[in-house]
C-alpha cells in the first residue's frame, strides 16, 4: 500500500469512528498526545485528545440520530513521514472542516493534532 493510500485509511478511520460514535477506533487513530485546536469567540480552543473522546462518549453519534454521512476527504499531501489533511463531516445542527496533521508511527499513520471551524448546517 503506498503512503497516500494509507494516510487515506487512518482518515477514514477517523472520519468512520467519527460518524459511528465509535470512541475506540478514534483512540486508536489519534496519539495520545494529540490536541484539537479552534478559534472560538473566547479565543483559543484547545482539547487534549482523551477529553475530547469524553465528549464523543457522551454524545449521540450522527448515524444513530439518523443523519446520512457527509464524510469527504478534500485532499491529502505526504512528505515522508508526515502527512497533512483537510477533510469535513457533520454531526447535525453543525458541520465541520477538519485540518489534519499526521506522523508515521511504526504501527501506522496517527493523528497527533486537528484544528477545525464548526459552523451551523443551512
Amino acid at each position: 500500500m503506498s503512503e497516500l493510500h494509507a494516510v487515506e485509511a487512518a482518515l477514514w478511520d477517523y472520519l468512520d469512528g467519527l460518524y459511528e460514535g465509535d470512541v475506540d477506533r478514534l483512540a486508536r487513530t489519534f496519539l495520545p498526545e494529540a490536541h484539537l485546536y479552534a478559534a472560538s469567540a473566547d479565543g483559543l480552543s484547545s482539547l487534549p485528545r482523551d477529553v475530547w473522546l469524553d465528549k464523543i462518549r457522551g454524545r449521540k453519534s450522527a448515524k444513530d440520530s439518523g443523519f446520512p454521512s457527509t464524510n469527504c476527504v478534500h485532499w491529502i499531501d505526504v512528505a515522508e513521514t508526515t502527512a497533512t489533511a483537510r477533510v469535513t463531516c457533520s454531526h447535525p445542527p453543525n458541520g465541520f472542516t477538519d485540518t489534519l496533521s499526521l506522523l508515521k508511527m511504526p504501527d501506522g499513520w496517527k493523528v497527533i493534532a486537528k484544528t477545525y471551524h464548526m459552523a451551523p448546517l443551512d
